[in-house]
């Protein structure tokens, strides 16, 4: 073969690839469901450890472990418990000094033998921390040191040689995950608190609040009920929404019109210029809270079966503050 030549792998047959790749996902889902088979009790035992704690949570692995406590301590963060992750290879060599007398650790590994965890074991335990430890091998060294033991057994992995971490770093995933939601629903976390966290990109846009987004003042088309049509026709294109408001003298909101409700009316035949909008008006539409954020919009969005167009946003006494308009929600 010719230096710097490019080497190609075999060709395989067609679907093989695909046959290869259904074959891991099935084989972690069974690793998956063997653990839900059989949830052992020390799961409420770590949560309760974790949530009883003030100090931030541990996550230490090696190697993909590592890799995987850095991702639940990550997960841990966002859920509302603070927890920060910690290389067992760099904590023998000054990083332990970030744990603390006392702290809960949370300790990743398969086989449970991993050197670079054994060596800092007696640290750990001289600072009396609490350790809690998903381990593949139960009767392994640190299956056995740990105070509180989650095995993570899987039959094997799911790559062709059987060597790669796969099942069980699916299973250390899906463990660190089980823990993190139950501890922050222990501790009372909200959607709120979570979107507090997340200030940047989508997630941190459902925090903004309406009342920047909507459409007031002279943008927003409104009627009083006995307005005729040509005076609702003309709020509707001022508005440049395809919806007019209709309230009372008090602002309150009585109904909502949109173009459908005017075609409608138009292909009934009748006089259109002596309805009023009161006649044309849906009498009681969908309508968000003047308190409410961007996030809870959204969240009514997916809730409503064909969702909407528009959306009059009032306060507790139904009177109008402004009107939303979907285009707003994305540009939001």
């Amino acid at each position: 073969m010719k230096i710097g030549a490019v080497t190609r792998a075999p060709q395989s047959a067609p679907g093989t690839a695909l046959a290869w790749a259904g074959e891991v996902i099935a084989a972690e889902r069974r690793a998956l469901q063997a653990f839900e088979a059989v949830l052992p009790p020390s799961l409420t035992d770590a949560v309760v450890a974790i949530a009883g704690q003030a100090s931030p949570l541990t996550c230490l692995g090696m190697g993909k472990s590592g890799l995987i406590a850095a991702k639940i301590a990550a997960t841990f963060s966002s859920l509302g418990t603070p927890a920060f992750a910690l290389n067992a290879g760099e904590a023998a060599h000054g990083d332990l000094g970030a744990v603390q007398d006392g702290n809960v650790v949370l300790l990743f590994s398969n086989s449970g033998t991993t050197d670079e965890i054994a060596r800092i074991l007696p640290l750990l335990k001289a600072r009396a921390c609490v350790l809690i430890g998903v381990v593949g091998r139960p009767d392994s060294p640190l299956g056995r040191a740990v105070d509180i033991l989650i095995p993570a057994i899987t039959a094997g992995e799911a790559d062709h040689i059987g060597m790669a971490p796969t099942c069980s770093t699916t299973l250390q995933l899906a463990i660190g995950d089980a823990l993190a939601v139950a501890v922050s629903r222990s501790r009372g976390f909200t959607r709120a608190d979570f979107l507090r966290h997340h200030p940047a990109g989508l997630l941190g846009r459902q925090s903004i609040p309406l009342r920047t987004l909507m459409r007031t003042g002279d943008e927003l088309p409104k009627v009083g009920p006995e307005a005729p049509v040509a005076d609702l026709l003309a709020a509707m294109s001022a508005g440049r929404m395809g919806a007019a408001c209709v309230v009372d003298a008090e602002q309150r909101l009585l109904g909502l019109v949109v173009d459908g409700d005017v075609r409608r009316h138009f292909q009934s035949r009748r006089d259109v210029y002596d309805t009023p909008a009161a006649a044309l008006m849906q009498p009681h539409p969908q309508v968000i809270d003047v308190a409410a954020t961007l996030g809870d919009a959204l969240l009514l969005l997916r809730e409503r079966e064909g969702g909407f167009l528009v959306l009059p946003v009032v306060d507790d006494e139904g009177r109008l503050h402004g009107m939303l308009h979907a285009k707003d929600m994305m540009n939001g």
